[in-house]
């Protein structure tokens, strides 16, 4: 869900996102929150519980604004900025192109942290721990500095992951040995925030030390996804959106039904697939989404509907290097990325299978 636009940067809000905004905000105001010391009813103590988380997130988002203003101030284009469960991640476009560039990109954000810390610090001070300004500031001060520390980490996909790779790959110049480094080393650490967190549980905390775990755990995926990702990129090397592009395996036009879309999707084993109209693209339908449709609701109901429209569809240029294709089919559980022609016209589809299809044949040739 879009929220905003920043510096020519949309900010979207990922669902994930909802819910641990409303569990830090109880959470802070809560009787056994960080704010429970303070002499207030407890209505006043939930707002100023709000007011505190709505200040930690907007902390994050600064964070992600100073990665993607640095990447901008390089020529890096950056598209939006998505707040989701464990924090932010900003949408560079372009490929970075050296180590120093993305050692400054990286490193901004856990430095941003460090100084929105200080200054919540020299205001819990000015302030006083019993006052709920100079409280909920403390609180902010600590999680930023928290923040800051835990993005230090050399793991990827982490800032300091990210930091190291820089160094790494201007040391040895060669990016995808680089990668594979900092992908294992992020794996240790993966690994030991996992142990400690199964650690926390049975020893201290189930809730706290099964976050650990969680934590751990995304940690492991998104590095191993990171790594498949520049290993894809090194292989298809010099190859375009054109040379990986296939038909879609079915289209609807404007004019179908939901009904109908569903029975297609379940026959192909496709979970979403473009919409058209005279070529255009103008949207996606998502199996799931017209699930949430009675059956008698689908008959009636166009796809037009039901679909994401095309400003939010995930589209690119044939002419775009194979990098960009791998960012807009990495995140979530996205299926596939449109080609679109300059005047939006649909020219086909790539899809994650596809393009393991190409590095097969160019493996055999």
């Amino acid at each position: 869900m879009k929220i905003g636009r920043v510096f020519g940067i949309d900010i979207v809000i990922h669902i994930s996102w909802i819910f641990v905004f409303a569990l830090v905000a109880w959470m802070l105001g809560s009787d056994v929150g960080p704010l429970h010391h303070l002499n207030l009813d407890p209505q006043v103590r939930f707002l100023v519980g709000v007011a505190t988380a709505i200040l930690f997130f907007a902390s994050i988002l600064i964070h992600e604004l100073a990665h993607s203003l640095v990447a901008k101030a390089r020529g890096i284009p950056v598209s939006k900025i998505v707040l989701f469960i464990f924090g932010g991640v900003s949408s560079i476009e372009g490929e970075i192109p050296g180590a120093a560039p993305e050692a400054w990109i990286s490193g901004v954000g856990p430095l941003t942290s460090l100084v929105l810390g200080l200054l919540f610090w020299l205001a819990s001070s000015a302030f006083g721990l019993g006052n709920p300004v100079g409280a909920a500031a403390g609180y902010l001060a600590y999680a930023n500095i928290v923040l800051a520390i835990f993005n230090f980490l050399p793991a990827l996909p982490l800032d300091g992951g990210r930091v190291l790779h820089a160094l790494v790959w201007a040391s040895t110049k060669d990016r995808l040995r680089a990668t594979r480094i900092a992908a294992r080393l992020g794996r240790l650490i993966a690994a030991a925030i996992i142990g400690l967190g199964v650690l926390e549980s049975l020893y201290a905390g189930f809730a706290q030390g099964l976050w650990l775990v969680f934590v751990g755990w995304f940690l492991l995926q998104a590095g191993g996804a990171e790594l498949a990702q520049a290993e894809m990129a090194t292989a298809l090397r010099g190859l375009t959106a054109n040379d990986l592009i296939r038909p879609p395996t079915v289209a609807f036009p404007a004019d179908a039904d939901a009904a109908a879309a569903f029975d297609q999707l379940l026959r192909f084993g496709e979970a979403s697939a473009p919409v058209v109209s005279n070529r255009k693209l103008i949207g996606d339908v998502n199996l799931s989404d017209i699930a949430k449709l009675s059956l008698e609701d689908r008959r009636n109901t166009p796809v037009t509907a039901v679909m994401t429209r095309s400003p939010d569809v995930e589209a690119i240029r044939p002419s775009a290097n194979v990098n960009d294709v791998l960012r807009r089919l990495g995140p979530g559980s996205r299926h596939y990325v449109a080609v679109v022609d300059d005047t939006g016209n649909l020219v086909g589809v790539i899809t994650r299978e596809g393009m393991l299809q190409r590095l097969s044949l160019g493996s055999k040739a």
